[in-house]
């Protein structure tokens, strides 16, 4: 393999799609967070509010509604507007380098949201700034809710996201996911980049980690890092997934296991079976350094791999999509 390989996906997340991430420099907007200088709310009844509708003949009887990572820095206003995500090729990125894993199990819907500034994750919690990501969220309910009006019809659905997507997609779950009848269409909800806690499951009792790769209904939860890494986005109590084995056990899982790392790069889309291996330690996926650190230019802090949370696993996710969805429906008498 090359030195210094352009990967396409790090250039798109090595200065974006890391939430908490320290070592990036982002301008605030020159004001303090007012809700009515926001831009103006989606109507998500329009194709135009989405980065990705299914066409029809829909390709399978499971959907996926995909939440996206942040990709927002600029200084103009603490949420992005939609002119600026439908604009923005960071987010047609992730269509494939993240979404596109379900792309052999599901029919993706994926809006455009307002998404928080990347600035606002460097402000204090008391700070005004913060309900940018109270706008940002009530898109990805808005939109959800959009979904479910006008594009469920009663099919059975995964959610997915990564970083600020996932964290908005958790708290739908919360708000929402104690209805028993939503909870029956739930395949698996992929909260990638992001950290479920003890604490979060003790609160919402209706809430499960998926603790077996064939299991339906729960939540595939894990953040990617070194043994010592520079910077952890962790949360305190974070009940981690094993991405090889689909476990909350402690067991090493040895790069065998790893089906292949899929890297989207200027000249095509570059695999690597048995890239790594790992292994859950307090909530957190720990493996070790990559062969190939020196080419992933979004490592920009000492055994921080959050912008490769998909990358790295990417063909044991598709395929535990693949098997979740099977399951959910053989168990409910249809077929795959």
């Amino acid at each position: 393999m090359p030195r210094r390989f352009p990967f396409i996906l790090a250039a798109l997340i090595s200065l974006v799609l890391v939430p908490f991430f320290p070592g990036i420099s982002c301008a605030e907007p020159g004001y303090s967070f007012d809700p009515a200088r926001a831009p103006s709310s989606p109507d998500y009844s329009l194709p135009t509010s989405w980065a990705v509708l299914p066409v029809e003949p829909l390709s399978y009887p499971v959907d996926i509604f995909f939440a996206h990572p942040t990709t927002y820095k600029g200084d103009e206003n603490w949420n992005q507007s939609l002119e600026g995500e439908s604009a923005d090729p960071k987010v047609r990125g992730v269509m494939e380098s993240q979404a596109g894993v379900f792309s052999t199990s599901a029919c993706l819907y994926a809006p455009y949201y307002r998404q928080a500034n990347l600035a606002v994750l460097h402000t204090p919690e008391e700070s005004p700034a913060r309900k940018s990501l109270d706008v940002a969220y009530s898109d990805v309910e808005a939109a959800f809710d959009a979904y479910m009006t006008y594009w469920n019809k009663g099919r059975p659905f995964i959610l997915a996201g990564h970083s600020q997507g996932s964290e908005h997609l958790l708290h739908l779950m919360e708000r929402r996911f104690g209805d028993a009848e939503l909870r029956k269409k739930l395949v698996a909800a992929y909260i990638v980049g992001w950290s479920v806690t003890k604490d979060d499951l003790a609160r919402y009792p209706f809430l499960e980690i998926a603790e077996r790769p064939d299991q339906t209904g729960g939540i595939v939860s894990y953040n990617t890092q070194g043994p010592n890494p520079g910077y952890s986005i962790v949360r305190e109590g974070a009940v981690g997934v094993n991405p090889l084995t689909m476990t909350i056990t402690g067991e090493v899982a040895d790069a065998d296991r790893n089906l292949g790392a899929v890297f989207f790069t200027d000249k095509g889309v570059l695999e690597i079976p048995r890239y790594t291996g790992g292994q859950t330690v307090g909530g957190a996926f720990v493996i070790p350094t990559p062969s190939n650190i020196d080419d992933l230019d979004a490592v920009q802090i000492r055994e921080f791999y959050h912008p490769y949370d998909y990358t790295f696993f990417y063909r044991n996710l598709q395929q535990n999509a693949e098997l979740r969805t099977r399951t959910y429906l053989e168990s409910h008498g249809k077929k795959y």
